[in-house]
């Protein structure tokens, strides 16, 4: 992608900020830029006004993404601008489908690159571009990035599907899982810094395997994960409907240090709009596979995410949608609505929703959710769970329980001040639908070394 030379005034290395917009996937790439930079003796800062360079990380899953990104490295451009010397550069998802465009519009920018153009973007900041081969470099950065005590491991990167609403495969390529080994290796160094909880990643983790071992290997690593001292949490975000049928979801849900959750993002229930999407599978086996990893261990979280106002979505789609929902009663969900993108095949689509239509679903099944995660937490009330602590606000310490991933799922707020990055256990002592409040237990299973995906959690009805 295009880049600008630039000669520095003085030979000490830039300060360089990543601003980081989008999924965890971008986090796991901004992470990797920045252990290569401090491995070539940059330092990296966490304000705009320390730092020399700014690089934003773009995304451009869908409309919204995309505007935000823009008005990011408008705001990085006008930072650069206010003092000389100070450089910006952009790179993820966004530029990687629309760079020459993004170039044109915002001369402005030093460099504009790619996904993975560490090379180009390393010589662009005047590093080494050798640092690349330490193993090690990429895991500089990682530990608490996704929280203290808490670090993402991307398992493959790419996607070899073709849903009509992403255009994810045309921005990361087809589907590429990392070696096993290699991964396991890389878990037991962010061990070694302290994490406790890793949270499986990639474009969909289910498939995990099948290009290299010609297999689904996702189990199998996640037994191996769970075999390193240290790793308390394994927690499986991204799986992919089609592609994790009940045998392998039962295998998970008895994986020892597994959290008692799955990601498992359905996007619709209803057989026409499957269908239109692209997504290959049905309500039945979708309600087979959900089955299967609540019969494999008591009191698991499923989550899911679900789209609305697709092209061709009537009112009888939407409250076959509804229905399921109300019948599976998700522990945790999120809507969006839905936005074209250039180069799929739902942007060609004609019977376009109504915004306001799209919308009104949209709050109906929020409220749903709302009511569901109520009488959720409302059951766990004198309960104990396990929980991540993640900062300390006055006289209180905030954390996550077995059920929350970081930035999309509830919290816990905990009496009294907790170190962060450490596990305790709680005891229940109010509820909201998204947060839970509770006072620690001095004696603690998690005190004696007894892992967390072990740790019994209160049984709820469904």
């Amino acid at each position: 992608m295009a880049m600008k030379r630039h000669c520095a005034a003085d030979l000490r290395p830039p300060r360089v900020m990543i601003q980081t917009l989008g999924c965890a996937k971008n986090v796991v790439d901004s992470e990797t830029l920045a252990g290569l930079l401090k491995q070539s003796g940059y330092e990296y800062v966490e304000r705009e006004a320390q730092a020399d360079v700014v690089v934003v990380n773009t995304c451009g899953f869908i409309d919204d993404a995309k505007v935000e990104s823009i008005q990011v490295m408008l705001e990085a451009v006008r930072w650069k601008q206010a003092k000389h010397g100070r450089r910006v550069f952009a790179m993820g998802c966004l530029t990687q489908r629309d760079g020459p465009e993004i170039q044109a519009e915002l001369p402005e920018l030093d460099g504009i690159f790619g996904i993975g153009d560490w090379s180009a973007m390393l010589a662009a900041l005047g590093a080494n571009p050798m640092s690349m081969s330490s193993s090690s470099s990429v895991l500089t950065m990682y530990s608490g990035k996704a929280g203290p005590g808490s670090a993402y491991l991307r398992i493959s990167d790419g996607c070899s599907h073709a849903c009509a609403f992403c255009a994810i495969p045309q921005m990361r390529g087809l589907y590429r899982s990392e070696p096993l080994d290699k991964l396991v290796d890389e878990a037991r160094l962010l061990a070694r810094t302290g994490v406790k909880e890793l949270l499986i990643i990639g474009q969909e983790t289910t498939s995990y395997g099948v290009d290299l071992y010609r297999q689904r290997m996702l189990a199998e690593l996640c037994r191996r994960l769970s075999d390193i001292e240290g790793i308390e949490w394994i927690r499986i975000l991204y799986a992919h409907p089609p592609s994790s049928p009940p045998q392998l979801m039962t295998e998970l849900a008895r994986v020892p240090k597994l959290a008692p959750y799955i990601d498992f993002p359905i996007e619709h229930a209803s057989a026409r709009m499957l269908k239109l999407m692209n997504r290959k599978t049905s309500r039945s086996k979708m309600q087979e596979s959900i089955a299967a990893f609540r019969d494999g261990r008591a009191d698991v979280c499923v989550r899911t995410t679900v789209l609305v106002g697709f092209p061709g979505e009537t009112d009888d789609d939407f409250e076959e949608l509804y229905d399921f929902m109300s019948e599976v009663r998700f522990e945790r969900a999120g809507v969006f609505t839905y936005s074209p993108q250039v180069g799929t095949a739902g942007a060609l689509l004609p019977d376009r929703v109504e915004e306001g239509v799209a919308l009104d679903r949209l709050d109906r099944l929020m409220k749903l959710q709302k009511q569901v995660c109520l009488d959720r937490h409302k059951q766990q009330i004198g309960e104990t769970i396990p929980v991540l602590i993640e900062r300390n606000v006055r006289e209180a310490s905030w954390g996550r329980g077995p059920w929350d991933a970081p930035d999309i799922d509830a919290r816990v707020r905990v009496r009294g001040t907790l170190p962060p990055g450490t596990l305790h256990q709680v005891k229940i002592t109010g509820a909201a639908a998204y947060q839970l409040d509770a006072v620690p237990i001095e004696s603690s299973a998690l005190s004696r070394g007894e892992s967390c995906g072990n740790l019994a959690l209160p049984v709820l009805s469904r």
